[in-house]
């Protein structure tokens, strides 16, 4: 089985791959290498700190890299840059926007988050 389903918020594979033991070590080790780099993670729309918010979402960015082996245990391989910080109401509004608004149906995901998250800085600028 392979990165099949996993491009919408609600679709039954990505909650499974979510409850995964492999995201939940990728999302640690994701988080730990930011920090070992001298980086703070932070949300990219509005700049709150993983330290200020205690927490912090992983966007997807692209789903390359995750999948499944033969027995179907989920392999977390997400390249770093295929994950973005994101606070939990940024998070949600990004999904809201990709997933419910036909201007982004076939759209690459990275590139439609690219595009979501400049309009929602944009937004908070004006």
């Amino acid at each position: 089985m392979g990165r099949f389903g996993l491009h919408r918020t609600g679709s039954a594979e990505y909650k499974r791959y979510l409850r995964s033991q492999a995201w939940g070590y990728r999302r640690v080790r994701w988080f730990a290498d930011c920090r070992q780099a001298g980086q703070e993670p932070a949300c990219q729309v509005c700049g709150i700190t993983l330290t200020q918010a205690g927490t912090l979402d992983l966007h997807h960015v692209s789903y390359k890299g995750v999948g499944q082996d033969e027995e179907g245990r989920w392999q977390a391989r997400e390249a770093h840059n295929d994950l973005m910080p994101l606070c939990r109401d940024h998070h949600q509004r990004v999904h809201q926007i990709m997933d419910g608004k036909k201007e982004f149906f076939g759209w690459d995901r990275r590139r439609a988050t690219v595009v979501i998250v400049a309009r929602m800085i944009r937004q908070r600028q004006a």
